[in-house]
């Protein structure tokens, strides 16, 4: 497992500068299909599900972790249906690492929380094209040369990886993406998420809390026998 970054540290060298008792879901809505019930969070999580799920699961993720990208690939053929059943509601918390997880963890919200999964999910299945063309970037001069500005590193980034073409090819349009990754707010809610996770000592991505209690484990495989026998 890749260990998390402090953000903010790496930000001033680049730049210079328990929940509450989950209840049953009400047997009325057995039927709806809570995996679209999708909702941002006023600390800067994402929520996916049934608020009054028996099993409430938070996700420290990244967007440039490939063991993140990893467990997004080994859970979509079960997670999901989990969601939509109602059971099982998750909370993403995006934890970047680096300036490109940054941009991402800020565009994956412009579109707000409609268009959240499909961005997410999106950026994991080309996260490897993403590293490689950020690694290219890297070795050219305006990778080495200071910017003014974060937000302009950030637009630099997302042009250089495709991810601003990624974005486009799920609704947001380059004015829109622009202004986000320029949005001096979004980019002080994602960062205040991982201080949060620095003074609860989440040291690494993907990590997961079940019912208000950290699961030391790192990967679908040993996350789902928990949340089948959680209650």
């Amino acid at each position: 497992m890749r260990i998390l970054l402090l953000v903010c540290s790496f930000l001033f060298a680049l730049f210079g500068l328990p929940p509450a008792k989950a209840q049953a879901p009400a047997r009325a809505n057995v039927s709806r299909n809570w995996s679209t019930n999708v909702v941002m969070l006023p600390t800067g999580g994402i929520a996916i599900g049934n608020p009054m799920a028996r099993v409430q699961l938070v996700e420290w993720v990244s967007y440039t972790c490939p063991h993140c990208a990893a467990f997004a690939e080994d859970a979509k053929a079960e997670l999901p249906a989990m969601l939509k059943s109602g059971r099982v509601r998750v909370e993403y918390r995006t934890l970047p690492r680096d300036a490109l997880d940054l941009a991402a963890a800020i565009l994956v919200r412009c579109g707000g929380p409609n268009r959240f999964i499909a961005a997410h999910d999106a950026i994991m299945l080309q996260q490897q094209a993403m590293l490689d063309k950020a690694d290219a970037f890297a070795q050219t001069p305006a990778a080495q040369t200071r910017t003014a500005t974060i937000a302009i590193r950030l637009q630099q980034l997302a042009d250089a990886t495709g991810l601003r073409a990624l974005m486009r090819g799920h609704g947001l349009g380059d004015a829109q993406i622009t202004a986000c990754l320029n949005d001096e707010a979004a980019q002080k809610r994602v960062i205040a998420i991982a201080e949060a996770a620095q003074a609860a000592n989440v040291a690494g991505t993907p990590s997961f809390e079940i019912n208000g209690q950290k699961a030391d484990v790192h990967d679908w495989a040993t996350l789902k026998p928990l949340l089948l026998a959680a209650k």
